[in-house]
């Protein structure tokens, strides 16, 4: 049935506009974006081209990704150094992996460790970054692991940060990656650990992979 010259006229009209809208659409979903990656040795492992971060680079190439990790930090250095190593630097998402070292460490009680992550999240909400906090902690059944990196009188602590950042996130309204280490666990297992506490270039790639869905999830907010 041939159409109408005032029914083909409408759609030439229409054309134009819609093509506009699908080229707007996808130019607003591929601005680029600024992502600082805030943590300690674990953000800083892999070697050369090896770190998370820079699995994170390969895979969002318009996109710009700031390694700011610091071999033994603590959340109260992340606290310290918050202002110049993410707010001054406005990035659109800042990613939080730090904790690991107060756990070792056992100096610190969690009202102290929850007030320290608090203040980066305020802030970061503040200066509208989004964030993402990266653990270990998170998701984990100590008690039925094959092989823990911990004894088990430390499983209520690290128990205990892992449900502090769960509710700090909900709180502020941030992504929560539970455990970004999941899938190469246990420590030291082969071929993903260059040795018993960091992950290779290999590992890190998996643990780019979880940190990467956090971050899909957060640009489409």
């Amino acid at each position: 049935m041939m159409l109408s010259r005032a029914r083909i006229f409408r759609h030439v009209l229409f054309l134009p506009a819609f093509l506009l809208l699908i080229t707007v659409g996808c130019r607003k979903h591929e601005q680029p974006i600024t992502i600082v990656c805030l943590g300690d040795s674990l953000t800083l492992c892999g070697g050369p081209d090896g770190k998370y971060s820079d699995w994170l680079a390969k895979w969002l190439p318009n996109d710009t990704i700031i390694n700011k990790g610091l071999e033994g930090d603590t959340l109260a250095g992340g606290r310290d150094r918050f202002q110049r190593d993410v707010l001054d630097l406005q990035p659109d998402i800042a990613v939080i992996a730090l904790g690991a070292n107060d756990f070792w460490q056992g100096k610190r009680q969690i009202p102290q460790l929850r007030a320290d992550l608090e203040d980066m999240l305020s802030r970061a909400k503040a200066a509208n970054i989004k964030v993402i906090v990266a653990s270990t902690f998170g998701g984990r059944d100590y008690a039925s692991e094959e092989k823990s990196e911990f004894g088990p009188e430390r499983f209520d602590f690290a128990h205990t940060i892992a449900e502090m950042e769960k509710q700090l996130t909900k709180k502020y309204s941030c992504a929560y990656v539970p455990n970004m280490q999941a899938d190469i666990k246990p420590n030291g297992r082969v071929p993903y650990w260059q040795n018993h506490l960091h992950p290779n270039e290999i590992g890190n790639e998996f643990v780019a992979k979880r940190i990467l869905e956090a971050i899909k999830t957060v640009k489409q907010k």
